[in-house]
């Protein structure tokens, strides 16, 4: 593996506000979560918004600290590196955030934009830069002369394709794409998409996808973690996760997508209501007030992973249930 999750934690204290202070609580963002992700693997996380897969991202990118637990990248464990060793795996790990109108400093030129990491961690001669910055632009379907202009001169799929160039400066073993096409036009999507593909062949990178597009998941990704309020409630393959979701919150996920079909009515595995605070989560398993096949014991007791096979895992009671 070249990156694992163990128990990772991450709370965000609220604060009651003027003028009486104190804590309301705590944000409860991710809460004890834990998968692995081996190496050339594309893993995808999925699920609602504000379920925790861009504080996942955050904190494996140490843009955040964990409350608890442990992010171990190639054997190294990130929870207690100094200075020199967050340097050194940021060289390693890179991102490609959501909107590319927004991650390219339109006061920069392409050239400043993607030479910046490379003279943030290493020093190299102005032939040897203006080299490697012509290789990156190939490999991501752009010109030399690129270089010489402004972000705002490029469309959003080319200012997308310089983010990932950006992200490949350095040499990146590993890149976060945080719902790398979702501000794009549907017609450049695909280029996009095909372009990560290509990359990772050709380096042998290893991606980690935060997404809530099951159509670009089940595309792109190799491996699919689920997540609901903070928690992974189903991990697998992913041909085999949407072939056959075993969590009931997968189930209503998949349920929920458009088909092109006329004869296809709605699933009765859609979940209802909405989806509760992290502030003050259910007790028991979480997702318990919107599910159909809801138990008593599901607002009673938290249903931990269980095994389903050799590579997949699901926690829910009704699992327990037909097992027994």
């Amino acid at each position: 593996m070249i990156l694992e999750i163990d128990n990772l934690v991450k709370h965000f204290p609220v604060g009651g506000g003027f003028p009486f202070g104190g804590s309301k609580g705590e944000v409860k963002a991710v809460d004890g979560v834990s998968f692995g992700i081996g190496a050339g693997e594309t893993f995808a996380l999925v699920g609602e918004s504000g379920c925790g897969k861009t504080t996942i991202a955050k904190l494996i990118l140490l843009l955040e600290k964990p409350t608890a637990g442990r992010i171990v990248f190639d054997g190294t464990d990130l929870t207690n590196l100094n200075s020199r060793q967050v340097k050194e795996y940021r060289r390693n790990a890179q991102a490609v955030f959501q909107d590319p109108y927004s991650s390219l400093n339109p006061r920069m030129k392409i050239r400043d934009i993607l030479a910046e990491p490379i003279r943030a961690h290493q020093t190299m001669g102005r032939k040897d830069l203006e080299r490697r910055l012509d290789e990156v632009l190939e490999i991501v379907g752009l010109p030399e002369r690129a270089k010489r202009n402004y972000p705002h001169e490029f469309s959003g799929g080319q200012r997308q394709r310089i983010a990932v160039a950006r992200a490949l400066t350095l040499n990146p073993k590993f890149i976060v794409l945080d719902e790398p096409i979702s501000a794009l036009d549907v017609s450049i999507r695909a280029q996009i998409l095909n372009l990560l593909e290509d990359i990772q062949k050709e380096l042998g990178l290893t991606y980690l996808i935060i997404a809530h597009d099951l159509a670009l998941v089940e595309h792109v990704s190799t491996t699919v973690g689920v997540m609901y309020l903070g928690n992974l409630v189903e991990i697998g393959p992913t041909a085999q996760v949407f072939d056959d979701p075993q969590h009931p919150y997968t189930q209503a996920l998949l349920a929920a997508v458009p088909r092109p079909d006329p004869k296809h009515g709605l699933s009765e595995q859609l979940a209802t209501g909405e989806i509760a605070s992290a502030l003050n989560p259910p007790s028991g398993c979480k997702f318990h007030p919107r599910c159909p096949h809801v138990m008593d014991v599901c607002s009673q007791t938290y249903p931990e992973l269980r095994r389903i096979g050799e590579s997949r895992a699901a926690g829910c009671h009704l699992l327990e249930e037909q097992s027994a």
